[in-house]
């Protein structure tokens, strides 16, 4: 999350760069990027400066340059010119685009056009993907490779790529000599329940539906252990790493569909991210999500958690019996309607009780995990709720402990609301 909070605040604080330069005086304004305003552009025609994801929607932009911040471990700054994103002076974004263009190209051609070279693939959360085996513990090298002292003279001559490659069109392997024994037939599986079955018995074990049904609003109070930032530093002083820490946590919901999380950081503005049932948003600094960002607070916004799997994904079943924490859990999956991502539940198999999902942040270019595993079910007002919840995450584990869950305490709609965005600063007055 801190990651992403930085990356967020980076990339909210130059948004208008990101979009088309200011207007002549005779044109319109530029419009704020919002997700209305992006609805079915592409990301050149909302944005100035995109030369190889032109045809995405604009909405998909965002999330992409948040999985190259984790695909590579590093921030906006790396390949931008804070203040100035539309400007080419650093040599790292024309490398970002080369590589950009590689990975499709190879995806396209080599892999039968399906996505399975991604920036991760190499940099495993490094700025430079390693060349040579990296032990345990080490980092890359950055001394040159022996490919760059003695070029590969042997595949010189490779310029364009082969679809024949790919390994879909490998023959078979042939097996000589004589046919390996057949292995002893396994003991016969315990039968599988159906998925309704499953969350049929998820929510008598909450406490039915008709104590569901009577939950209007639940507000959390607690805290979340994670990688907390300092405060910020004196200015002219080194700033202090993260560190892990506990602070205070807060998390609204409003049935149907709004929630919102607040973190305390010590000298810091509140961390915030909501969700009104249609804008999803952070506010530090202001700017909304889209893409697979906002699929994700929709998800989170759903209660019961999970309650909705069956109507947003397709060929949902319980294909699996798996150990969650020393319990047995039966896991149902389901294909999102796209065909982008297998999302994954699993419910314990004697309480009936959600323990964990497993879904996936999408973007243009690759995909990064989240696993929400829930904990410690106490009884509120007739429901039970989970008081611990473990998030892990690329962008960095961390746990909420809730101490206090009140059902049914009035919260205002305008809480979830996207704050209007701060006014500009004066125009500097003219000097006499």
């Amino acid at each position: 999350m801190v990651i992403l909070t930085m990356a967020a605040i980076c990339f909210a604080w130059n948004l208008p760069s990101l979009n088309a330069q200011a207007p002549a005086p005779a044109g319109p304004p530029t419009p704020p990027p919002t997700a209305e305003n992006m609805k079915g552009k592409t990301a050149a025609q909302f944005y100035k400066k995109i030369e190889v994801l032109k045809d995405i929607p604009a909405t998909e932009i965002h999330p992409a340059m948040e999985y190259i911040i984790l695909a590579l471990g590093v921030g906006c700054p790396y390949c931008h010119t804070l203040g100035k994103f539309d400007v080419d002076d650093k040599r790292e974004k024309h490398v970002a685009r080369s590589m950009i263009a590689m990975t499709m190209a190879l995806n396209a051609t080599a892999f039968d056009g399906k996505r399975e070279i991604t920036c991760y693939t190499c940099h495993r959360g490094a700025a430079k993907g390693a060349p040579t085996l990296v032990f345990s513990g080490e980092k890359s090298p950055t001394e040159p490779t022996a490919a760059e002292i003695f070029p590969a003279l042997a595949v010189r001559n490779i310029t364009n790529l082969d679809p024949g490659m790919s390994p879909s069109k490998a023959p078979a392997t042939v097996v000589s000599g004589p046919a390996a024994p057949a292995k002893p037939a396994a003991a016969p599986a315990a039968p599988l329940p159906a998925a309704e079955e499953v969350f049929t018995k998820y929510a008598q074990a909450l406490g039915g539906n008709a104590a569901i049904g009577k939950i209007t609003s639940l507000v959390h109070k607690g805290t979340v252990e994670m990688l907390v930032p300092a405060p910020p530093a004196p200015q002219g002083t080194p700033p202090v790493p993260p560190a892990m820490g506990t602070v205070p946590a807060e998390f609204d919901r409003k049935i149907p569909g709004k929630q919102l999380v607040s973190i305390e950081f010590p000298g810091r503005p509140a961390n915030v991210v909501g969700f009104d049932g249609t804008i999803g948003w952070h506010g530090t600094p202001l700017r909304e999500d889209t893409g697979g960002e906002l699929g994700l607070l929709k998800e989170i916004a759903e209660f019961p958690p999970a309650s909705k799997f069956r109507d947003d994904h397709t060929k949902v079943q319980v294909d699996a019996m798996e150990k969650i924490d020393g319990h047995d859990a039966y896991r149902v999956v389901g294909l999102r309607p796209d065909g982008s991502a297998v999302d994954r539940l699993y419910f314990d198999a004697q309480t009936g009780l959600l323990l964990r999902s497993y879904t996936t942040m999408q973007s243009v270019l690759g995909a990064f995990p989240e696993e929400t595993n829930f904990d410690d079910y106490r009884d509120v007002n007739g429901v039970k709720i989970p008081y611990t919840i473990r998030l892990v995450s690329a962008e960095g584990n961390r746990t909420y402990k809730w101490a206090q869950v009140d059902a049914n305490a009035p919260v205002e709609d305008s809480k979830f609301t996207k704050p209007l965005p701060p006014p500009p600063p004066p125009a500097p007055r003219p000097a006499d």
